[in-house]
């Protein structure tokens, strides 16, 4: 692993580069500082403020302050990051995620569900839109984008849902030269949220209610006589299905799979379902997707691969500092949460898609972080004394430090 380390050092400095001199409008100012910012918010031991930053970086707090309250095209980056190192097999996937957050002049403060109290807290709110590499089952992110309070939602005439299809609408053209499926948890089974992306080319693979609105389609012989020939059949039960008419078409030690194209009285249009039973407590679930002609098999895999946004999330706020932002600006605050999470994708990149498959084993954000963190001091020693790098004890010496405090993922 510290071999594979070593390279990944020297190739962060030129991916990066590579990729910035790809954005347009980007200027030689900034060019500069988001290099050295990735290198420095790679290893960063302490909360991610400004005033950290400037201590273990190169610029002075007020060009850091300068700096981030400029516009970055972070969804250029990352679409680019992920076009030149992902596999051609990919899916959206969307999740907002909460953010603690005290005090009472920052942007957005308001009162949003959390996954942890399981209530609304009062606190940020923030919209991950990532890019999962089906092969790698992995996910990158591709946008960020902080989700207003209430009251100013209320002005504009729009409720969170809306904001949530705006998001994905505004990197819409992005999305469909990489996927042609986004993959979003239950709480988006939604006819305003379905509708309008289903229109932009997107096809959504989601998760039912349990007492899911669901028609069987008519396959039976049609009448004869006038009027309209008949399309739906009887509803259907979830608690008990039909098993001539949703087929079985896997099962495995703990669930047996079905399969069928209904009719979603929600969305008013066929849909393709994957009914899972579990054998011991006869418990269900049911997912959705609007192209009727995707296998069930990939259905499954797909919205199973969803859940590989709340590993990014994870990673960005106990390894990215997500959540140390200490800004009361709106761009600055937008720039730290997309600069969290571009970070991590970074070294997703760097340190564990560019090894072979059968020595990837689990991505470890914080093992990442402590190599690199090691380095940052090992270099500062080493530099300071007369020592031969390239003598081979040296050499060994040198490796030693940046596995210092490594642990498996």
């Amino acid at each position: 692993m510290t071999s594979t380390n070593l390279k990944a050092f020297g190739k962060v400095k030129h991916l990066v580069s590579a990729i910035l001199n790809e954005l347009p409008l980007i200027t030689k100012p900034q060019y500069k500082f988001m290099i050295s910012l990735f290198e420095v918010w790679l290893c960063l031991p302490v909360r991610y403020t400004i005033s950290n930053l400037s201590r273990f970086g190169t610029y002075c707090e007020k060009s850091i302050r300068l700096q981030i309250e400029k516009e970055f095209d972070f969804g250029g980056f990352n679409s680019s990051l992920i076009k030149d190192n992902c596999g051609k097999r990919l899916i959206a996937a969307y999740d907002p995620t909460y953010l603690p957050k005290s005090g009472k002049h920052t942007p957005g403060l308001g009162k949003f569900w959390s996954g942890k109290d399981q209530k609304a807290v009062k606190g940020l709110e923030i919209g991950c839109l990532a890019i999962i590499d089906v092969d790698a089952r992995t996910a990158f992110p591709l946008k960020v984008v902080q989700t207003p309070d209430k009251t100013t939602l209320d002005e504009k005439g729009m409720s969170r849902v809306d904001h949530y299809v705006d998001v994905i609408k505004s990197e819409v053209l992005t999305l469909k030269s990489m996927v042609d499926y986004l993959a979003v948890d239950s709480y988006f089974m939604k006819q305003e949220f379905i509708l309008p992306i289903l229109k932009e080319g997107l096809h959504i693979v989601t998760k039912m209610r349990s007492d899911a609105n669901l028609i069987y389609v008519y396959n039976g012989p049609r009448s004869t006589g006038p009027g309209r020939p008949r399309i739906h059949g009887d509803k259907v039960s979830c608690g008990s299905i039909d098993k001539r008419k949703i087929r079985e078409f896997a099962v495995d030690n703990d669930a047996v799979y079905y399969s069928s194209v209904v009719w979603s009285a929600i969305l008013k249009c066929k849909v393709r379902i994957v009914y899972i039973e579990e054998k011991v407590t006869g418990k269900y679930e049911i997912l959705l997707c609007t192209d009727i002609e995707l296998k069930p098999e990939l259905i499954l895999n797909y919205y199973q691969l969803r859940f590989q946004i709340e590993f990014l999330i994870r990673d960005a706020k106990q390894h990215g500092g997500l959540e140390e932002c200490q800004a009361r600006s709106e761009k600055k605050l937008h720039f730290h949460f997309n600069m969290a999470f571009a970070t991590v994708g970074l070294a997703k990149v760097l340190f564990w898609m560019k090894l072979p498959d059968q020595h990837r084993g689990a991505f470890s954000m914080r093992n990442i972080k402590m190599a690199w963190y090691n380095r940052f001091l090992t270099d500062r020693i080493f530099s300071n004394l007369p020592l031969d790098l390239n003598c081979n004890k040296i050499k060994k010496l040198y490796q030693k430090c940046l596995d210092i405090g490594n642990l498996a993922a």
